[in-house]
């Protein structure tokens, strides 16, 4: 890095006593350099004005390193929420929970992602089919402490997990089966709707209808499996149809494809939802007014509008129709409201003003006690306006605000959405814009060139029609932290099944100058072999072993480096896995091809290829001392720890097409203590492209991993 210079090196006294030492050489007339001669007030006025610049140069603000960061293409990252999983039980009734319910921990809240219906505790009995064996379990799926093979330790296909429930199942409401897997960080994981993903193998889920004409196997409505085909830990999201009769089993069976890692259950937990870190304190939710072609005909019949937020069930309802470019509220007399344990339906009445098109109708909810906070300030019409938040800790991508002028011709206030930004540099002066302060404390809007400021007005004209605050890190709480709550009169208890994840905090300007000088140097692109490796390391949710690029080479080559295929990129991939010599499967090489894809260059071609598993087998007549007659088993296990293709905490694994020399064995066998000296040694390889040249090294694939064979160690014994 290149050094920073000290631009303020020169004081006033310095600058002053330089320009008198240069008034003999460039004025030899001027004789009076006293303090009354205005010559040298000028001198002195020019060496403060000098001064001063050099002060400001060397001098770098927030403000400048905001404006550098934004050239380097980045900013400080806002603070996000933690997230974690959350389960019910000991619940008396069934029970309801729309998106949104909040729950606390201390002072905490976290509030769930999506609607479920609790249902009360109920036994199952898990029954494994496999082949022709048939296995009925009966340890406690719930408790963590048992591990099972859904579809038997091989992945047979056709193999089926069946759940047999105590009572049946409700119909047309959310539920939720969470299944656990073993060996598997719940911080790693697939995003829910990830569309580059392919399962590598496909699970399909099926519910028993026991009706009056015979019982029988139909598929699951699935919302959503965030398991992703038990490819990782997750809920299925599930109904079971109206017209279904009583149901009180389920069903997974492997339809086809084949697994990296065989699953195994660890627990299987009924009323499963997530839930993140935060307090939504008003929210709103836009829809579709009436049509244009219901106003060409008249037919103006009610609108009904469904909410299936927990704010917009319990909190203060705001009604507004978009007309005439601008926002206004509507009175409680144009619209009636509904209220159903499981969403609030809005009738909304015409009227005079009638909403066209969509996005023209829109619902805000406000909690009660955040009513007096919503509407923060009365315009002054001054340029810079700056207000601050009612509740500070704010997510700043979850605010969103409107400002009102009172329209002459309509009678009542117009209200119009403004948008956050960064900083004003693109705006101009008709963008309602605003931004949040570095500390996420204030909101400031513009000089009125670089974006409008809010109006003059004799009420508050600034409101939120969006705001949710948080803590950032601390809601990274601990596993099993979340206990208790009372909703409804109905006692539950939960818990988290893992510890909360990804809260953070705000970045300062400082941290975010920082990260981008290490994302300069280590840029997105896939350019070389390191690049294409970390890319792929990249892939959100998948877990891979050891990966290798290999330039210029496909699996049709026979002698590389020699021979190379210009163009051709190799992948190498060995998925994380408990079966020995794990390949990749066809959906993990499909999940990495497609995610490589945008950084394949137009002339290159990418092949996602397993590794090729060379089996080596070493003799060796060895001479030892006498007293370790009878330990030929030293070398044997140095050499198997030597050859092994996977990587552990204290070895990296055998390195790809790394060949096999003797003399390397030779220095592995010399380090076994007793070893006096080998009178000889041969080597045997067995695999596809693998070759023994007149040396008797073995020279293996660039994709090739050795592994041990079983060695013949002989020893003999000297008198020395």
């Amino acid at each position: 890095m290149l050094p920073i210079p000290n631009l303020d090196d020169r004081s006033f006294e310095q600058l002053v006593r330089e320009a008198r030492d240069l008034i003999p050489r460039i004025a030899p007339d001027w004789t009076d350099e006293n303090a009354h001669d205005p010559g040298i007030t000028l001198l002195e006025m020019l060496a403060w004005h000098l001064e001063m610049q050099q002060y400001e140069l060397d001098s770098l603000s927030v403000t400048h390193e905001l404006k550098f960061l934004k050239l380097l293409g980045g900013m400080p990252r806002h603070r996000m929420p933690a997230t974690t999983s959350l389960s019910f039980s000991h619940a008396s009734k069934q029970t309801y929970i729309p998106l949104g319910t909040q729950l606390k921990v201390g002072q905490l809240v976290f509030e769930t992602v999506r609607s479920i219906n609790i249902i009360p505790d109920i036994s199952q009995k898990i029954t494994l089919y496999r082949m022709d064996d048939i296995h009925h379990l009966s340890q406690d799926m719930t408790t963590g402490r048992s591990v099972i093979y859904p579809f038997g330790e091989h992945a047979q296909q056709d193999a089926t997990m069946e759940l047999k429930l105590a009572e049946p199942l409700p119909r047309q409401m959310p539920l939720s089966l969470w299944i656990e897997l073993d060996r598997q960080e719940p911080t790693i994981r697939i995003p829910a709707r990830y569309k580059n993903f392919t399962p590598s193998a496909y699970v399909q889920w099926s519910y028993l209808d026991e009706d009056e004409h015979g019982d029988s196997w139909k598929p699951v409505r699935m919302e959503r499996d965030e398991s992703y085909c038990m490819h990782q830990s997750g809920p299925i999201l599930f109904e079971i149809p109206v017209g279904s009769s009583k149901v009180t089993a389920l069903r997974a069976k492997l339809l086809s494809g084949s697994f990296d890692d065989v699953p195994r259950i660890r627990r299987l937990v009924w009323n499963e939802v997530f839930a993140t870190q935060g307090q939504t304190w008003c929210m709103e939710q836009t829809f579709e007014g009436w049509s244009e072609q219901d106003m060409m005909i008249g037919q103006i019949d009610p609108i009904h509008v469904y909410l299936y937020h927990a704010l917009f069930m319990e909190g203060h309802i705001q009604v507004q129709y978009f007309v005439h470019n601008g926002w206004i509220d509507i009175s409680s007399n144009g619209y009636e409201l509904v209220h159903d344990a499981s969403h609030l339906k809005i009738i909304l009445l015409p009227s005079s003003l009638v909403p066209v098109g969509t996005n023209s109708i829109r619902i805000v909810a406000v909690q009660p006690e955040f009513i007096a906070q919503q509407y923060i300030a009365a315009g002054n019409g001054i340029s810079f306006q700056k207000y601050d938040l009612p509740i500070p800790s704010v997510f700043s991508n979850q605010v969103r605000l409107q400002v009102g002028a009172y329209s002459a011709k309509l009678g009542c206030m117009l209200w119009e959405d403004w948008d956050s930004v960064l900083d004003f540099d693109d705006s101009n002066t008709y963008s309602r814009h605003y931004i949040l302060s570095n500390d996420e404390s204030q909101i400031q809007f513009s000089d009125g060139i670089h974006g409008i400021s809010p109006p003059a007005s004799t009420s508050r004209n600034i409101r939120f029609i969006s705001y949710r605050t948080g803590v950032g890190s601390a809601g990274n709480v601990k596993e099993d932290t979340i206990r208790e709550m009372v909703l409804r009169k109905n006692a539950l208890r939960l818990t988290n099944l893992f510890p909360a994840y990804g809260g953070t905090e705000e970045e300062s300007v400082s941290e975010a100058l920082d990260r981008i000088k290490l994302e300069v140097l280590e840029p997105k692109c896939g350019i070389t072999t390191a690049d294409i490796e970390q890319r792929v390391l990249e892939i959100p949710g998948i877990r891979i072993a050891r990966i290798r690029a290999i330039a210029g080479y496909h699996t049709r080559l026979n002698n590389y480096p020699n021979e190379r295929a210009m163009g051709h990129i190799s992948v190498v991939v060995v998925p994380e896995s408990s079966r020995s010599f794990p390949i990749p499967s066809e959906g993990l090489r499909l999940t990495i091809a497609t995610h490589l894809e945008p950084y394949r260059l137009l002339t290159s071609q990418f092949h996602i290829i397993a590794p090729e598993y060379i089996k080596v087998t070493i003799r060796a007549i060895i001479v030892v001392t006498p007293q370790y007659e009878g330990k030929e088993h030293d070398v044997i296990q140095a050499l198997n720890g030597w050859l092994k293709p996977e990587t552990s905490v204290h070895s990296e694994g055998w390195e790809f097409g790394r060949a096999i020399y003797k003399s390397d064995v030779y220095d592995m066998i010399h380090t076994v203590a007793g070893v006096q000296y080998i009178q000889d040694v041969w080597l045997m390889a067995e695999g596809n492209n693998v070759y023994q040249d007149e040396g008797g090294d073995i020279i293996i694939p660039p994709n090739g991993l050795a592994y041990s064979g079983g060695h013949d160690v002989e020893f003999v014994l000297t008198n020395n």
